[in-house]
């Protein structure tokens, strides 16, 4: 366990050098493909979100480069996103796919796709869940590590089985980046959390592979509409900063499920007073450094 402690005050905290958004999904509804998500009653995301939009918002925010998430279940989507931001390669950099870890043509798969240098990992999920105790699976997770792929876990809202899960994984593959989306799924009630999982998340950071985007906190939170004020969420942040320590906590807005509560802006604004906090090498670690490590980004 490492805490680490602010060096400076907050208006001596400078812009930091980059800041990497790496959890948004894209998509176009429009399309003749059947979708398994967005759910198609929900009229705040059923409908096109596509680069132009995102980029206009995400750069007025000062974000300097972006890594998608995959949400489509087709296995041609990979390719049809990184077409359609092979124009703006340059800020978006990078895309955790969706490749089906049950597959037995995994490898092959994977292996095609990171011929695209922006492709740098896959995000495990199915409809019904991942069974992690499967010879496939795990043959495919090693695969994963064996090309220096990263791998990206959602919880769900699994609580603390989903975190032993993982835990499991990580420690049965110590040479595969892990990054557990959404603050290890945790439903933020504005409480504190419990003694038992905070011991299950002390047990999931001592693998070192192991890394926490601090991402989606609207959408985990308990009372919707969530409330954008960090004092709902600290207490969870608290120990997820005191657990992983700088260097393994990553920056993702989740958009566009932010527009659920707020904004892009307001999400951006709460974590930054979050990491405002804790100084200014944190806040570098946070919003690109850990990004360029787990996700092997061409970041200096």
């Amino acid at each position: 366990m490492a805490i680490f402690v602010a060096s400076c005050s907050d208006d001596e905290l400078k812009p930091v050098k980059h800041r990497i958004d790496t959890h948004i999904h894209l998509y176009d509804t429009t399309r003749e493909v059947e979708y398994t998500w967005p759910p198609k009653d929900d009229k705040v995301l059923n409908k096109p979100h596509l680069p132009a939009e995102f980029s206009k918002e995400a750069k007025a925010a000062g974000v300097t480069g972006v890594v998608i998430v995959e949400a489509s279940n087709h296995l041609s989507d990979n390719d049809w996103v990184l077409d359609l931001v092979a124009d703006e390669a340059d800020f978006y950099i990078g895309l955790v796919g969706n490749v089906d870890v049950h597959l037995e043509e995994f490898e092959g798969h994977i292996a095609r796709l990171k011929q695209d240098k922006r492709f740098v990992g896959v995000r495990a999920r199915r409809p019904g869940g991942v069974d992690f105790t499967d010879e496939t699976v795990l043959k495919n997770l090693r695969s994963l590590a064996k090309h220096d792929l990263a791998l990206d876990y959602l919880t769900n809202g699994g609580g603390i089985p989903g975190i032993e899960t993982i835990d499991a994984v990580a420690r049965a593959i110590p040479n595969l980046r892990i990054v557990v989306n959404h603050c290890l799924g945790y439903n933020f009630d504005g409480n504190p959390p419990p003694a038992d999982w905070i011991a299950a998340v002390e047990k999931l950071a001592e693998n070192e592979n192991v890394s926490c985007k601090i991402s989606g906190l609207y959408q985990r939170s308990v009372p919707q509409p969530a409330p954008q004020d960090l004092a709902h969420y600290r207490a969870v942040l608290d120990v997820l900063w005191e657990k992983f320590g700088q260097e393994r906590l990553v920056y993702g807005s989740n958009w566009p499920c932010t527009k659920h509560t707020g904004s892009y802006q307001s999400f951006l604004d709460l974590v930054d007073q979050f990491f405002a906090k804790r100084g200014q090498e944190a806040r570098e670690y946070y919003y690109w450094r850990n990004a360029a490590k787990v996700y092997r980004l061409p970041l200096e």
